[in-house]
Parts: C-alpha cells; sequence; structure tokens
C-alpha cells in the first residue's frame, strides 16, 4: 500500500464516516459529506482496491452497494504511515 492512500482528506473522511457509523451506500455518503457522487465512486475505487472498503455487491461502479470499512486493515496501515513518517518511536 503507497502511504498517500490514506493522506487524503476526502478517503480519510469516507473511512470515518464507514467506521464510526457503520456501512453505508455510495449515494449516503455523498448526501452526508456533501461529496459529489462522482468522487465518492472515485475515492471508494481507490480504497477497495487498497482493501481498506468491501462492498456487498461484486459489481464495481455500484451506486448503491453497501460499503464497509475493514477497521483492523486501516489501523494497520495507520501504522504503516506512522512509521513511513517517521512517527513511531
Amino acid at each position: 500500500m503507497e502511504p498517500s492512500i490514506l493522506l487524503n482528506l476526502t478517503r480519510s473522511r469516507i473511512l470515518h464516516m464507514l467506521v464510526t457509523h457503520g456501512p453505508a451506500t455510495a449515494q449516503d455518503i455523498s448526501k452526508t459529506l456533501s461529496l459529489a457522487g462522482s468522487v465518492v465512486s472515485r475515492e471508494l475505487e481507490r480504497l477497495a482496491r487498497a482493501d481498506l472498503v468491501h462492498s456487498d455487491n461484486p459489481i464495481p461502479g455500484q451506486f448503491d452497494s453497501n460499503f464497509d470499512a475493514d477497521a483492523p486493515q486501516i489501523c494497520q496501515e495507520i501504522a504503516q504511515v506512522r512509521n513511513y513518517l517517521g512517527l513511531e518511536t
């Protein structure tokens, strides 16, 4: 995983929403975070490729699919980013 995947405010906001509020559709994410649907779809695709979110629908690009965050994987990735940035002691 490239550390920059988590160093993006939009992706971080999406992950935070999914971790704190549970599964949501791309449409729900778009409305809640006041983001364009195309932005949410693009970022969910990137997060899915990084295995940080998962969809209940195997067809990519389905706007009504439920997306869920993989919290343990996110914690591992955050630890890697912290190490990459030299924040781990």
